[in-house]
């Protein structure tokens, strides 16, 4: 037994390393990271160099359920409201009408093109009709170059949300298809409408649970919080689905509700969660590439490149123009968010259910996913940032980290603290920190500036756009202190008066 856990462990070791650090190389090319974990996998396989006899369909899929989770909450948690808010309403239609017009357009196409049942050809379309998170964020976050902001924060909106509806729609079909090869599941239309229901209110329900033991429970270690915030995750999936609630869905608002709430110790859980969800994302990919036997691509070869031409050219621009027909997106940016609709690993994850729930005659559809999964990340990923540019949708940005302080922390104690931005109007543009003559026990821990960070003293000058950490003794005095960047407080309130 030691000796086939080592044997693993040095095996998944070297699989691991190779992986991140190749992934530097990739980047260079555009390509997003997933296709060398995934052709890695498949390298690593019974057909390829590795010999790794790897064709356990109901383990993967257990074991992508815990990956999906993480990949999900954390989407959501690294989500900020203020920033899709402007597109929310494009965000949810697609979501939700987009994941609908997608299953069936793909669907039909299934069924005359491979003459087909409807219910297994919908079934692919359900497969099929969900972006994937990573691969998008991917692409997206860029230090260097990005697309325009209410771009970016439509397709991550899209992508982190879309997976609950997809899911909910392979269940269906799933269950419909079952009953027609002879196996007995039915979904009502109950069913369809408390699934989401459940699973909005299960994770905000959940939130409320964790943020009043996270904020009013003292741990001893600060290792702890991510600990307790990961148990919360998978009950909060865990016990919404054993209710027919949409799992996904409750973890999706869980994250995204602690990522847009004060709630101390956040920085420490966006971290753990950020490094984690990479962790399993690699691990995800590999294992979905190591089930993937190549004799069967090539067989599937010319089935999955129209499907996958279709998927690209005609079926998700048709359906990003009609679901934002009446948006404020113009052609080109339309455009551009139909190209950057990227596949990912979750549509092999729902693969890999039919496989485990219908057996080896649903081995057509897991193949046919994954060949239609590699054309659109070899296809779009590699093209995105090239479409972009001819586009001029392709900006230069400069890496604006976060402060290195838990405020929510600091904000326990009696002391005020607050992140504000020096405006063009405000007084304190050009001036000194002596000259704002800010209260006493007001202090400036940090000046955030073109990505990097300024310890100031009494002659440090302030800049348009600078973010300022600043910290007062007393929480009543940081209004005050706010102000003195506003206006000019050390002047009399009176001139004429004083003049006389």
């Amino acid at each position: 037994m030691e000796y086939i856990l080592n044997n693993s462990l040095l095996i998944g070791s070297i699989l691991l390393l190779l992986s991140v650090v190749m992934s530097k190389s990739l980047s260079k090319f555009g390509l997003p990271i997933l296709v060398l974990f995934l052709f890695i996998g498949m390298i690593s396989g019974s057909e390829g160099i590795g010999g790794i006899d790897y064709e356990n369909y109901e383990l993967t899929h257990s074991l992508s359920l815990v990956a999906i989770c993480l990949i999900i909450f954390t989407g959501g948690l690294l989500t900020k409201i203020s920033d899709v808010k402007p597109v929310m309403t494009s965000g949810i239609v697609l979501s939700t009408l987009g994941i609908l017009l997608t299953t069936g357009l793909v669907g039909i196409f299934c069924h005359y093109l491979f003459h087909i049942h409807l219910y297994e050809s919908l079934l692919i379309g359900a497969i099929l009709s969900s972006t994937d998170a990573a691969a998008v964020f991917t692409v997206l976050r860029d230090k260097n170059a990005q697309v325009p902001k209410n771009v970016k924060s439509l397709l991550e909106l899209e992508s982190g949300s879309n997976d609950p509806m997809a899911y909910l729609l392979v269940t269906v079909f799933l269950g419909l298809y079952q009953a027609d090869i002879g196996n007995s599941e039915s979904i009502s239309v109950i069913y369809f409408l408390l699934n989401p229901l459940f699973g909005i209110l299960g994770g905000y329900a959940f939130f409320k649970i964790f943020k009043l033991i996270n904020d009013k429970v003292e741990l001893d270690f600060e290792g702890l919080y991510p600990a307790l915030a990961l148990g919360f995750l998978f009950l909060t999936y865990s016990l919404v689905t054993s209710f027919h609630g949409n799992g996904f869905l409750a973890v999706y608002i869980f994250g995204l509700r602690i990522g847009n709430e004060r709630i101390i110790h956040k920085h420490i859980l966006t971290s753990f969660f950020d490094g984690i969800s990479w962790l399993f994302q690699i691990g995800l990919f590999i294992m979905l590439g190591l089930l993937v036997f190549p004799s069967r691509l090539y067989e599937i070869a010319p089935s999955g490149a129209m499907l996958g031409i279709f998927c690209v050219l005609v079926a998700r621009p048709a359906i990003v123009f009609i679901c934002l027909m009446f948006s404020k997106f113009d052609y080109r940016e339309k455009l551009l968010i139909s190209w950057a609709g990227l596949k990912g690993a979750t549509p092999i994850v729902f693969a890999s259910l039919v496989a485990t729930t219908v057996g080896t005659e649903s081995l057509f559809i897991f193949d046919l996913v994954f060949f239609t999964v590699i054309i659109s990340a070899l296809v779009q990923g590699s093209t995105v940032k090239m479409l972009a540019k001819k586009l001029n949708l392709l900006i230069e940005s400069v890496f604006d980290p976060d402060f290195p302080i838990d405020l929510e922390v600091i904000e326990k104690t009696k002391n005020g603290i607050r992140e504000i931005k020096v405006e063009d109007t405000d007084f304190a543009v050009e001036k000194r920190v002596v000259d704002l003559g800010l209260p006493r026990g007001t202090v400036i821990l940090f000046i955030k500036r073109n990505g990097g960070f300024i310890i100031p003293d009494g002659s440090t000058s302030f800049k348009t756009q600078d973010k300022i950490l600043i910290v007062t003794s007393e929480k009543d005095d940081l209004e005050n202190s706010i102000q003195h960047f506003k206006v000019d407080k050390t002047a009399p309130e009176n001139p004429e008066v004083t003049a006389s």
